[in-house]
């Protein structure tokens, strides 16, 4: 019985989907927005909020241990190049309660009507 798995696993094994939101997170904080299935745009959105989190955290604590802490955990997720790129948007979301990305829907895609959307991450 499939009692409490209310998870979208898109349909893929742990391993595939821990690399696709992976690299979508990479290119989400690398260019600041990007278009994707509203499907796997509300999976990352998860994903990329937590990450978000961890970096304001790093930014808001005082003890260096815990600094490292946070950017270390940061840094597991996604390559050490983006590790920056993050943390200066962190920088200017620090004093937002949540709510660091933006779901926009579009239309339909063409080949197979799947529904579109543009994942962003919001400036201030």
């Amino acid at each position: 019985m499939r009692h409490h798995c209310k998870r979208n696993n898109l349909n893929r094994a742990k391993d595939q989907k821990t690399a696709l939101l992976r690299s979508l997170a990479r290119e989400l904080v690398k260019y600041g927005h990007i278009e994707t299935t509203l499907s796997k745009a509300k999976v990352l959105r998860t994903y990329v909020e937590k990450l978000i989190t961890k970096a304001i955290k790093s930014i808001k604590t005082e003890e260096v241990s815990q600094k490292v802490h946070y950017l270390r955990l940061i840094r597991r997720e996604l390559a050490p190049e983006i590790l920056p790129i993050l943390v200066k948007a962190a920088e200017n979301l620090k004093e937002r309660p949540g709510g660091y990305t933006r779901i926009i829907k579009q239309g339909s895609r063409r080949g197979d009507n799947t529904q579109m959307s543009i994942i962003q991450i919001l400036d201030n």
